[in-house]
């Protein structure tokens, strides 16, 4: 056989999901629908007093790799409170080429509290991933989320070099667009996270969004919490609160989206100023 006609091994990709929808009954939240297929998984673990209905998305494949495909999805029925957590940061592996997409898909009902924290994404060396995430809250519905991701493993000596990121956000309000958000490293993304007008040298950030009919009026507490951190801002856009975040790794991120998510959930909605478990662990 010559060289040239020698067979090339298919790699092994994931095409898989997981939703889940909960419901009002008897007062309480409840799981009114669950869907899984691998590499996805939902746990539930118990709920601490006074919280809301947990969850927790796990992939079990231990990461994402170039040409994997997972859909995602959530819905929060009228009335409900839950919140929806990942047992640990996603790790994106380096591709050879094929990039892997996510979608999102988060409804939340009227009356609803819904909060969306996933740990952080970590984009290793070469990595490539495309993410879009819709979002539809119906009106006296709340939806506190965030996205982080972290460019490359610090711990390692690794940094983000090559490869793609893509992430896009898609908000409604009773069905109308209210925010749209696009953003992309790619080729030229050394210079885009050099820059000043860009990621200025960071190699974390985050993205968290409060989409709720008083979110105007939660600016002033978002900047209280954001304090005088000179990489960190909050503005509204169309009655969506967007508050950014850039620090130098992963750590410091966390502490800083931790400590904001724990003050704007206890102002916002009263519940405890705590994090999900698995953030600790």
């Amino acid at each position: 056989m010559k060289h040239d006609q020698i067979i090339k091994p298919r790699l092994q990709r994931s095409v898989g999901g997981a939703s889940i929808a909960v419901a009002l009954r008897d007062g309480r939240t409840r799981l009114a629908d669950l869907y899984q297929h691998d590499p996805c998984r939902i746990l539930f673990p118990h709920d601490e007093p006074g919280e809301p209905f947990g969850a927790v998305l796990v992939t079990t494949s231990g990461g994402i790799a170039g040409g994997d495909r997972l859909d995602l999805g959530a819905a929060w029925g009228p009335g409900t409170a839950a919140q929806i957590t990942t047992q640990a940061a996603e790790k994106v592996y380096r591709s050879t080429g094929d990039t892997a997409f996510v979608s999102q898909t988060l409804t939340v009902g009227a009356g609803a509290w819904a909060e969306w924290l996933p740990q952080e994404t970590i984009l290793f060396d070469g990595a490539r991933l495309a993410r879009e995430t819709a979002v539809d809250v119906a009106p006296g519905g709340r939806l506190l989320a965030a996205e982080l991701v972290v460019l490359g493993r610090a711990a390692r000596g690794e940094g983000f070099t090559y490869g793609l990121w893509q992430d896009a956000w898609r908000v409604r309000r009773d069905g109308r667009p209210v925010w749209l958000d696009r953003a992309r490293l790619d080729r030229d993304h050394q210079r885009t996270a050099k820059a000043a007008a860009g990621l200025n040298g960071a190699a974390a950030f985050a993205t968290i969004l409060y989409v709720a009919d008083d979110a105007a009026e939660r600016l002033e507490l978002a900047r209280e919490l954001l304090g005088d951190d000179p990489r960190a801002g909050a503005t509204v856009v169309n009655g969506v609160l967007v508050i950014r975040l850039m620090h130098e790794g992963a750590q410091s991120l966390r502490r800083a989206v931790g400590a904001f998510w724990m003050g704007f959930r206890n102002a916002a909605a009263g519940f405890e100023p705590r994090l999900p478990r698995v953030w600790h662990t």
